[in-house]
């Protein structure tokens, strides 16, 4: 199987755990793998974005969220360059962006209802804030 659209390998899915809800205690159908004030989740499940997706999640409450399996790059870019591999790996595959991912929010060219742009400033920096705007435009 495309390592990109579908599945993940098994050393990477070793690298990455299921976590509970914080309100259910329930298991989350999502794997995750944690960093420093982010974290990248996998989700294998079509029902909840339309396709499997890879999002990075900053502070617990932003999401940006890739269509297919980027995993592996993902945490590949994390463990060799922290959050600014991830955010340059997000940048560089933003055309894959989900519909549903927040970075346009975060990006401020969005409403913001829950106060996104102002956390991912804090995680990311505002040079980052701005490429991202950038790649959108």
């Amino acid at each position: 199987m495309d390592m990109n659209t579908s599945q993940i390998s098994r050393d990477t899915a070793n690298s990455l755990s299921f976590q509970r809800c914080p309100v259910t205690r329930q298991l989350t159908t999502n794997r995750v793998r944690n960093f420093d004030r982010f974290h990248i989740s996998y989700n294998n499940r079509t029902s909840d974005y339309g396709c499997v997706t890879t999002a990075l999640v900053l502070d617990e409450r932003v999401f940006f969220v890739l269509n297919k399996c980027n995993v592996r790059e993902m945490v590949d870019a994390a463990e060799r360059d922290g959050i600014q591999g991830c955010v340059d790996l997000f940048i560089t595959r933003i055309h894959d962006a989900n519909s549903r991912s927040e970075h346009r929010m975060a990006a401020g060219l969005a409403a913001d209802p829950f106060g996104l742009h102002r956390t991912t400033i804090d995680v990311v920096g505002q040079a980052n804030v701005d490429r991202i705007a950038g790649a959108m435009a």
